[in-house]
């Protein structure tokens, strides 16, 4: 096994990745929070649209009611909790790369 298939299977096997996992599959088979994400998608993509046209009076509405739909959606417990995994783990991998970056940079400078 190579040194990055170790590594991966090391992240896969890690404990915060696989209640992450288990959050995940728990939020995609319920249905109000599929509908409720597929809600806040629609409204950021009328922002998007509002702001390429340039309507202020659309932005300003839209704007609004994307915050409070993505404040609601946050606010749920599974959905916080999932993102809260979701940060940690991020915060994983970029110290992994970081780790890795300084040890070949250690490598490439002798």
């Amino acid at each position: 096994m190579s040194k990055k298939e170790e590594l991966i299977e090391l992240i896969k096997n890690l404990e915060e990745v696989k209640t992450y996992q288990k959050f995940e599959n728990v939020i995609n088979s319920n249905k109000d929070l599929k509908k409720r994400f597929a809600e806040l998608k629609a409204i950021q993509k009328q922002l998007v649209n509002a702001k390429a046209i340039q309507k202020q009076n659309a932005i300003k509405q839209f704007s609004q009611t994307y915050d409070e739909a993505r404040n609601s959606f946050e606010n749920e417990p599974l959905i916080e909790t999932y993102l809260d995994l979701q940060n940690e783990i991020n915060q994983l991998l970029i110290e992994v790369k970081e780790i890795i970056e300084t040890e070949l940079n250690k490598v490439l400078t002798k």
